[in-house]
């Protein structure tokens, strides 16, 4: 029939459409069907000369629309919340990564200090580098295993919230499929009836004018109970919709972990600048540093002809002494060069090498920054966090989602008082209705007879 294939199209782009459209839905507007200046047949009353009874129904019909498509807009909300909440819970995570970011860069930073060491002029400062981060690694690492467990309990819930933003998208699809169905097409039926009963032979008219009517006001009954359970869940629907004020508590937590996440990134930002001085420091240590001496270098045209030597000496060699520089030099040069370089005095070299390596190490030393806050900020919030996730697990689980069937007398609907039956809507689509033809049809009161022969 005609009404079933309306139900199953708009079930088919139910699914098809985004679930942010629902909002946008609007009463369908029908107009006058038919009447001068239309082309709908003549034969098709204006709803005004309809029976008070089926134009109480007509309007009931639309008050229906109007209060399911508003709980629509409520389970929709709903969905985005729940799905929202799955999605900011995503900061544990991140402040998880954060921490790890800062265990390894205080790992980073001891090594690097440890190496500083080898240094005597920078010893006693990276000696305090370590000193003063060791209680921030402490810290750092048993934050960072308590936010690892809280992690680990996260993505359940996560999982949860997910799963619950789905079913409440299931419910609003569904109710929107029942919605762009007989309800919000119900004006048509209702004028088809009219129009049709106009023309059945007068000796029918009344009998048939009765069977409408009684089954106007019957469906109408159906229709205002189905009403009455709509607007009780739209003023109060817990607990068969969550309400979207049990993330609250767990949504200012995470407010907090979000502070919390500023001060961490404080502290990543001046270690970075630390282990970034730190590490020129270190970098002397792979240097190298020279000189150049003039060797007699003659010639047959130019016997007095001299050139310059080039050495360089690592830094790590400079640390070992005089001796140990003078035993470089020798072992690179050779025997003819180091005596030359030794009528020149090999000393003032060596005490060259070992001021320029000096003055690289004070340069690196002097923008050694010692004077950060360190202080990791307070760590409440995790112990609060750990007890809010039981509650929250807690209350997810608890989250009973219905399933819309209309195959079901109340279509899955909470609270619907005993033998009413919801379906009966759609199905008096079929007796207003009886030949299921388009309602512009010319022949659609072709064997019309509302039970009266």
């Amino acid at each position: 029939m005609r009404t079933k294939l309306l139900t199953a199209i708009l079930a088919a782009a139910a699914l098809c459409m985004s679930t942010g459209a629902w909002a946008k839905f609007k009463l369908p507007d029908t107009g006058r069907v038919g009447g001068p200046g239309t082309t709908t047949p003549k034969y098709i009353m204006d709803l005004e000369s309809a029976s008070s009874a089926l134009r109480t129904l007509d309007q009931d019909a639309r008050t229906l629309y109007s209060d399911q498509s508003a709980l629509i807009v409520r389970v929709d909300n709903i969905k985005n919340f729940l799905h929202t909440s799955a999605n900011r819970l995503g900061l544990i995570s991140t402040l998880d990564a954060d921490l790890k970011a800062l265990e390894a860069s205080l790992i980073a930073i001891n090594t690097a200090a440890t190496s500083a060491e080898a240094i005597p002029q920078a010893r006693p400062k990276a000696q305090k580098i370590k000193e003063t981060l060791a209680p921030l690694k402490a810290n750092v690492t048993a934050a960072r295993q308590r936010v690892d467990a809280i992690k680990a309990k996260t993505e359940p819930i996560r999982q949860k919230l997910d799963k619950a933003a789905d079913k409440a998208e299931k419910v609003s699809k569904a109710l929107w499929v029942v919605n762009e169905g007989a309800i919000g097409n119900m004006r048509f039926p209702i004028s088809i009836a009219a129009g049709c009963l106009k023309k059945l032979p007068a000796d029918r008219q009344a009998c048939a004018g009765k069977n409408i009517d009684g089954l106007a006001n019957e469906v109408d009954g159906v229709v205002r109970e189905y009403d009455h359970v709509v607007r009780l869940l739209l003023a109060n629907p817990e607990p068969w919709l969550p309400s979207m004020h049990f993330f609250d508590p767990f949504s200012a937590d995470l407010g907090e972990l979000d502070s919390l996440r500023l001060e961490i990134e404080r502290i990543a930002r001046s270690l970075k600048s630390l282990a970034g001085q730190l590490g020129k420091v270190n970098a002397v240590l792979g240097m190298e540093f020279g000189f150049s001496f003039p060797y007699p270098n003659p010639t047959l045209t130019d016997p007095f002809r001299t050139s310059n030597y080039d050495v360089s000496i690592s830094f790590k060699t400079i640390l070992d002494g005089v001796n140990a520089i003078e035993n470089k030099i020798e072992d690179k040069i050779g025997g003819f060069l180091w005596g030359v370089l030794n009528e020149l005095g090999v000393g003032k070299y060596v005490k060259q090498l070992q001021n320029e390596a000096n003055n690289a190490v004070n340069s690196a030393l002097s923008a050694l920054n010692l004077d950060i806050d360190v202080n990791l900020p307070s760590l409440d919030i995790l112990e609060k966090l750990e007890k809010a996730e039981l509650i929250l697990s807690a209350d997810l689980d608890a989250l009973h989602f219905p399933e819309i069937d209309t195959k079901l007398p109340a279509f899955g609907f909470p609270d619907v008082p005993a033998g009413i039956n919801f379906g009966r809507i759609d199905a008096s689509v079929n007796f207003l209705n009886p030949s299921g033809l388009d309602w512009r049809d010319v022949n659609v009161c072709e064997g019309a007879t509302y039970g009266c022969k």
